[in-house]
């Protein structure tokens, strides 16, 4: 058997590629499990009279492949080759639009990927720069539904945050090794928020579980899949091959990932993370600006016209360049306007589109109008409301 050296987290065995016979696949695929497979050693495999039988025993990641569907596989692989190491639930797909990124107001970056390509490095890079240049102070990284891909991608992602050091430890039949983080030298806010779900696997669990260990940044959403296993993967000498798990990673101080997923810091329901994680850091903002919290509506219409009334008779100046109201959405920026004023002593503002059914918002009210006295407001506020979730007629 011809080998590769062993590496993070996969063993690549290569063999000629000859004919050969069943029951010689057969023998080949025992003696690959009885030396590599980690997990429940199976009972009866040196029973099994078909290589189905041993695939039986074994967990739901580790699979054979006839050439055919050997071949197929690897022409879905992404550019790097089959001797890649990759931990994910299914093989990575390259896209253009794998990294997609935009500002959220506050100065709060967002960045969402997809999965754990090839080239995930300098999308990040090109991504976290642009957002940084449009003032970027906060990152908000979300990795819900991210299947995983390249290991050496998720040790990549995971040197961009100022406090990782270690990746993760490795468990195989050969012990256990620690895989270190590869600098960056970009690096993300020391504040990071990651987004996880119940879909977020493999890599991206390598990456949630790292931070968390490390204090490296808040895990925010949902406990994830639990997929803390990892792959190798075997060619044999029938043109087949076998995708065999030969190990379990841990966090860097040893959390376990498999069957158990990563926990977040910060729990949130499945659909809310991005504008609730959004909303709690401009609350925060805004409180140690010591704004006031003004009750909000819940179930305003989408053009819904917001009065707000001083005590005093106001210096309003220019409705146009009037600067001191806005209305925000939660999880993207402050939204277009139209301001009026009604009288002395108030002045509307109304959305100057629809706003979308079932979405957060909040209005706010900077400090700093003055009256008609030249006395300045020196409290602003904020109020925090929800639109309607069905168009009324």
């Amino acid at each position: 058997m011809k080998q590769t050296a062993f590496a993070a987290a996969a063993i690549i065995a290569w063999l000629c590629l000859a004919p050969t016979s069943h029951a010689a696949t057969l023998d080949e695929v025992k003696e690959i499990v009885e030396l590599y497979y980690y997990g429940e050693k199976p009972a009866n495999i040196s029973k099994a009279k078909t290589v189905n039988e041993i695939i039986a025993q074994l967990d739901e990641y580790s699979i054979y492949m006839t050439p055919t569907e050997y071949k197929e596989y690897l022409n879905q692989y992404a550019s790097a080759g089959p001797s890649t190491q990759v931990a994910s639930v299914n093989a990575p797909i390259m896209n253009k639009t794998n990294v997609q990124s935009h500002m959220m107001y506050g100065n709060i970056g967002y960045l969402k990927i997809k999965t754990f390509s090839a080239h995930l490095l300098e999308d990040v890079n090109t991504h976290w720069a642009r957002l940084k240049s449009q003032g970027a102070e906060k990152l908000i990284l979300d990795l819900r539904y991210n299947g995983g891909g390249y290991v050496e991608s998720a040790e990549q992602l995971l040197g961009f945050f100022p406090k990782v050091k270690d990746a993760y430890k490795l468990k195989t039949r050969m012990g256990v090794e620690s895989a270190k983080a590869i600098p960056a030298k970009n690096k993300f806010p020391a504040d990071t928020y990651v987004l996880v779900n119940r879909f977020s696997a493999s890599a991206s669990e390598i990456v949630a579980v790292s931070v968390k260990d490390q204090e490296a940044a808040v895990v925010v959403g949902e406990g994830t899949k639990g997929k803390g296993s990892v792959q190798s993967l075997f060619e044999l000498e029938n043109g087949g091959a076998l995708k065999l798990t030969t190990g379990h990673y841990t966090g860097p101080k040893g959390t376990p990932v498999q069957h158990k997923g990563v926990q977040p810091t910060i729990k949130m329901a499945p659909g809310t993370e991005m504008t609730g994680i959004h909303k709690r850091l401009i609350t925060a903002k805004l409180a140690e600006k010591k704004y006031k919290a003004v009750a909000g509506p819940t179930d305003v219409p989408r053009q819904k016209v917001f009065n707000v009334q001083f005590t005093q008779p106001m210096n309003f100046g220019s409705e146009k360049s009037f600067d001191k109201m806005e209305l925000i959405k939660f999880g993207s920026v402050s939204i277009p306007t139209t301001k009026k004023i009604t009288n002395t002593k108030t002045m509307s503002i109304q959305p100057a589109k629809p706003m979308q059914l079932g979405a957060e918002y909040m209005l706010i009210v900077h400090p700093g109008v003055k009256s008609t006295g030249g006395r300045s407001v020196k409290q602003g506020t904020y109020t925090p409301f929800t639109v309607q979730k069905t168009q009324t007629k």
